[in-house]
């Protein structure tokens, strides 16, 4: 670039600057300018203010313009005129625009269903042989809240919904009806109800004669929206609306649940096999082999409302051109885990409908593989749901004992070693020799046949099997409304003393069981501790503390949740205090003391494993770092 040329652009640049400068508008200019926008703003909202009140206006007197009209003619010329509005209303529909409701209703051996002409839906049902927990019908689906509709698109550009038409309703058989919502050109819309075995009601979308040419060629697919609302079924409203929930599983097996603590909506992109209504026993679960596309689920908690706990909605496509059939299935009825199982395999689509069952995550394998089983087993050759819970816990702790066992050895070994272990204290004390006393006490440990960690395996085995119950018994179905003595439900609180009023983190009643297995397990831990190795007087001060402390928290955690959680827990401890007896009695701890001495002198040299090897490294390498340290101090 020559000298002429860099010069040409500066000067070029310097114009530009200048005249962007003498034309930039004055402060006032700019003001004016603001009031102007701001005068056509307003302009503007005033102009929609009054189309709007315009519209509003000479919807009102069209209104009333037609009534008048109307009531000029004969009724045969009122006819005449309102086909004409439903013909611009609603397209190739007009003729099902007016009727007259009907109803029809389908029913078998185990649930009951009604369904209306007016939007070809369903509007009650009911689960036969289940009552809530004041003895009235378990109905999921009600007339108020319950709400189906299919949305689609016609040639003419029109938006029909179902719930919007009057169907042709015809009987066909005792557990099957057919709803046809008739099209001017001949064709139909039907639904064909059908109640199958096993809580399911089939239902078959089709289109009859000529119905492709109703519906708009670009829009092969029909907007399906289904709410329904949670009613009150059991006696704790806290449990209820801590299991209560939609949940649907994505096409890869993943299933995924809404929180049911709180009001959520939740939109997805990817298809669904299912979408379910939960309830805490019950529940309806919408499924399609065609798959439920771009779900959109909501859940409202309502709050304040003595008999609604919540109000779910779901929204999905589903893939329809008029020209082949689709199929729902809708299951109304138990948190049945065999049954939903069951009906895993006749749908034979690899779906998990069993997981609409709240048995937790990570330990629902001990509940599916062991617990259930059990409880099927037990339940052929006895009625008492108390005693088969019993019995459960009872073979548990059979299948346990062994470890049990085990575990309480190493605990007394560990009480009955205290003395030397003392010793050892004593011939190193103080901060400065811990590494010795640490190295001699694991020397003593080591010769003496004493394991450490012996008393944690029982501990870690029973674990997730306390937690597995703690899932299992809250919705368990086949407890729910079996008695145990005091016990009416045992799937519920046992509230034999009441106050009425709710007191924070107790409630309005006291749990019998939940007091027993309150005061039994402050005598357990009482008891366990009496066998333990003491300690300095403020340790043992907090441990004598602790069985009291632990066993409060239980009762609160406990005292609202179901009665047969309680009565596990209580069997469990009173078991366990049973074997701790038995234990005391077998070993004797003179004899295993004079044994333990015994292979104390006997030094073992056993070959370590590479993780004790770089232990001990690590312990000199410390010792060492801590004497130069004492050195470096000590100058």
């Amino acid at each position: 670039m020559d000298k002429n040329t860099i010069i040409g652009l500066v000067l070029m640049g310097v114009v530009l600057v200048v005249f962007s400068l003498l034309g930039r508008p004055s402060k006032e200019e700019l003001e004016l300018r603001q009031r102007y926008a701001d005068s056509v703003a307003l302009a503007a909202q005033a102009e929609e203010r009054a189309m709007a009140d315009s519209i509003d206006r000479i919807a009102t007197e069209d209104s009333l313009r037609r009534s008048a009209t109307l009531a000029q003619y004969t009724p045969a010329e009122r006819d005449s005129i309102l086909t004409a509005q439903a013909a611009e209303a609603f397209g190739p529909f007009a003729t099902a625009a007016h009727g007259r409701e009907q109803t029809f209703t389908i029913a078998n051996d185990s649930l009951s269903v009604t369904l209306s002409t007016k939007g070809g839906k369903p509007i009650s049902s009911e689960i036969l042989g289940y009552k809530d927990y004041q003895g009235a019908p378990i109905r999921l689906i009600r007339p108020d809240d319950s709400h189906f509709n299919l949305t689609l698109f016609t040639s003419g550009n029109r938006v029909v919904r179902t719930e919007d038409l009057y169907f042709v309703g015809e009987q066909v058989s005792p557990t099957r009806v057919k709803m046809s919502a008739m099209a001017t050109n001949g064709s139909s819309l039907t639904l064909v109800y059908t109640l199958l075995p096993k809580y399911l009601i089939d239902v078959t979308i089709a289109g009859t004669g000529d119905f492709k040419s109703v519906m708009a060629p670009n829009s092969p697919f029909l907007d399906a929206d289904m709410s329904l609302s949670i009613y009150k079924n059991e006696k704790s409203e806290q449990a209820e609306q801590r299991y209560s929930g939609i949940a649907y599983e994505f096409t890869d097996g993943d299933v995924d649940k809404l929180n049911t603590g709180k009001s959520e909506d939740k939109e997805l992109t990817n298809e669904v096999k299912w979408v379910a209504f939960r309830d805490m026993f019950f529940s309806t679960i919408v499924y399609s082999r065609s798959r439920l596309g771009t779900l959109a689920a909501s859940q409202e908690v309502i709050k304040g409302d003595p008999q609604k706990l919540k109000e779910m909605e779901a929204k999905f496509v589903l893939p329809f051109d008029g020209t082949q059939p689709i199929s729902l299935q809708i299951y109304n009825g138990p948190n049945d885990h065999t049954l939903l199982k069951s009906l895993d395999k006749d749908l034979g689509d690899k779906t998990h409908l069993t997981e609409v069952i709240d048995m937790g995550k990570w330990f629902r394998f001990i509940t599916v593989w062991v617990v259930l089983p059990v409880f099927n087993f037990l339940e052929k050759y006895i009625s008492n749901y108390g005693l088969i819970i019993i019995l459960l816990t009872l073979i548990i702790k059979l299948i346990l004992a062994p470890f049990t066992y085990k575990s309480f050895k190493s605990q007394a070994k560990m009480r009955v070693i205290k003395p030397l272990v003392d010793e050892i204290n004593a011939k190193y004390p103080g901060e400065d020799k811990m590494m010795e006393r640490n190295k001699a006490t694991m020397q003593l440990y080591q010769n003496a046949g004493v394991n450490v960690m012996g008393g944690c395996l029982p501990m870690l085995l029973q674990m997730p099997i306390l937690i597995a119950m703690y899932q299992y018994f809250p919705t368990s179905l086949n407890l729910r409304g079996e008695s145990f003595l005091w016990a009416q439900d045992l799937s519920t609180y046992d509230d034999v003393i009441r106050w009425g009023a709710d007191i924070p983190m107790i409630g309005d009643h006291l749990s019998l069981f939940c007091l027993l297995m309150t005061v039994t397990q402050v005598i357990y831990m009482r008891l366990t501790q009496s066998g333990t190795a003491g300690g300095d007087q403020q340790s043992a001060c907090m441990m004598k503390a602790m069985p009291i402390f632990m066993s409060v928290f239980l009762f609160f955690f406990l005292n609202n949740n179901a009665s047969g959680l309680s009565l596990y827990y209580f069997a469990s401890l009173l078991i366990s205090i049973l074997q701790t007896k038995a234990f005391q009695w077998a070993i004797d701890e003179k004899k295993l003391f004079a044994q333990l001495q015994e292979n104390a002198k006997k030094p073992k040299k056993k070959k370590q494993s590479g993780f004790m090897e770089r232990l001990e490294r690590a312990q000199k390498e410390q010792m060492k770092k801590l004497r130069e340290q004492q050195q470096k101090n000590g100058r």
